[in-house]
């Protein structure tokens, strides 16, 4: 068993869309190898006579996770896992005038650019976007470190064009912010080999919180280990999962970490939640260790083994199937949601914030423009008031108002932009301001808040 706990990788076949050229295996000196590994490690006993044909023939009758990769799609593959790669620092989508962007990662070659959320990209080197498909229009993006593209996009309703250099850039695997209600965000985007020192650094620096939301949605997988050490921060999750090889069983524990995260959690997911995603969705569900939100996962329930030659090429092999702690199937199954729902972040943060012993009132329906005034039946000092109310967007960070008192014991709270239509907001009140009789409120306030056209 210890030979195959080596490099265990659980990743989305579409993640990594690299495609092999038979003439490159063909000639491969490790041809003889790779088959015999094939034949001994491979989930599945193997039919003799597929084991004489060459070697794109045989993974061609695999399974679509088992693979081929030259040095350098090798070398690709670890790095997209580890979120490295040569570009300009943005996450785009598809556009009908070509790529969208949708993130800016900080102290890239973009953000130095003035390049925003919502920027369109026109063209790159002169190639016009609209006729590529999206994952010809990305690779354009692509290049060596250093090497320069002119870009043309379309920002705040007018053209302009840009140069900008290419650089190796690191993107974090975990992303998050403390939002409304002392709840705690984090994203993981990747399970990769900083997953868990980046996820214990992220939620130790939002202090105080009461509820944590996990977000795995469109989480292609990566490393066992590193689902492993995630579901190792929860202390009810013992075991991560069974898996299931060619000749026996093998169970893989949740890591044993002093760190932990020890308050009601949500997680999302969605049908792109994949591989170690459905580890982590699987055992935190059977545990009953969080409330699961979203939509059922993809459904891959099989484990690979990351083989590497002498010459740098390697194989990507299926050689397990997984199941949940409880041994439900997850391979073309994928983990049901305890709460189906298309907005699982709302339905997350409003329920976390129920937990809160706060007064609660029905939802009130404003204007974009609304003011809202705070009687608070005592005298009261307004800057210890002001410090104790919150008005956030549900899933999203308080916003920023101004507070007038129009006389001792009332208050008038001016957000500093207009709402949004058609968006949820709470406005929050804690417990614990004091009166000017020197006396503290001992109940906090939670007014929910739709806006209508």
């Amino acid at each position: 068993m210890e030979s195959r706990l080596r490099i265990l990788v659980i990743t989305l076949v579409s993640f990594l869309a690299l495609s092999f050229l038979p003439s490159i295996i063909q000639a491969n000196d490790n041809e003889e190898e790779m088959k015999e590994y094939i034949k001994n490690e491979y989930v599945d006993e193997l039919d003799p006579t597929l084991l004489e044909h060459d070697l794109p023939t045989i993974l061609n009758h695999l399974d679509v996770y088992s693979t081929y990769f030259s040095k350098e799609e090798l070398r690709d593959f670890k790095n997209r896992i580890n979120r490295k790669y040569v570009g300009i620092g943005i996450a785009v989508a598809a556009h009908d005038e070509g790529l969208q962007v949708s993130e800016v990662y900080k102290h890239t070659p973009a953000e130095k650019a003035g390049i925003k959320v919502g920027t369109i990209i026109l063209s790159v080197n002169g190639i016009i976007l609209k006729r590529e498909d999206l994952e010809q229009s990305i690779a354009h993006l692509s290049g060596e470190p250093d090497s320069t593209l002119t870009i043309t996009v379309l920002q705040d309703s007018k053209t302009k064009t840009l140069t900008l250099t290419r650089e190796e850039i690191q993107l974090p695997a975990v992303t998050g912010k403390r939002i409304g209600g002392k709840t705690g965000y984090l994203k993981i985007h990747m399970f990769s080999s900083s997953t868990l020192a980046e996820l214990e650094r992220l939620s130790q620096s939002m202090g105080n919180v009461s509820h944590w939301i996990i977000d795995l949605r469109n989480n292609p997988g990566g490393y066992l280990t590193a689902a492993q050490q995630v579901l190792g921060l929860f202390p009810s999750v013992k075991t991560a999962m069974h898996a299931q090889f060619r000749d026996n069983t093998y169970q893989y524990s949740a890591s044993d970490l002093t760190y932990k995260l020890d308050h009601p959690t949500s997680l999302l997911i969605n049908e792109n939640s994949a591989s170690a995603s459905e580890i982590v969705a699987g055992a935190l569900k059977d545990y009953k260790a969080a409330t699961l939100y979203g939509e059922t996962t993809f459904g891959k329930g099989l484990m690979q083994e990351l083989k590497e030659f002498s010459d740098g090429s390697g194989v990507k092999l299926s050689i397990a199937r997984f199941f949940t702690p409880q041994h439900n199937t997850i391979n073309e199954v994928g983990v049901e949601p305890d709460i189906p729902t298309s907005t699982p972040l709302l339905d997350a943060h409003s329920e976390a914030l129920k937990e809160l012993s706060y007064d609660r009132f029905n939802k009130l329906s404003v204007d974009r423009d609304k003011t809202f005034t705070i009687n608070t039946n005592t005298s009261v000092n307004m800057e210890e008031l002001q410090a104790a109310i919150h008005l956030f967007p549900l899933g999203g960070t308080d916003l920023p108002f101004t507070l007038n008192q129009e006389d001792a014991d009332t208050f008038v709270l001016d957000p500093d932009q207009d709402l949004e239509l058609n968006q949820t907001y709470r406005l929050l009140i804690e417990p614990g301001w004091r009166g000017t009789n020197g006396i503290s409120s001992t109940k906090g306030i939670l007014q929910p808040i739709s806006v209508h056209p």
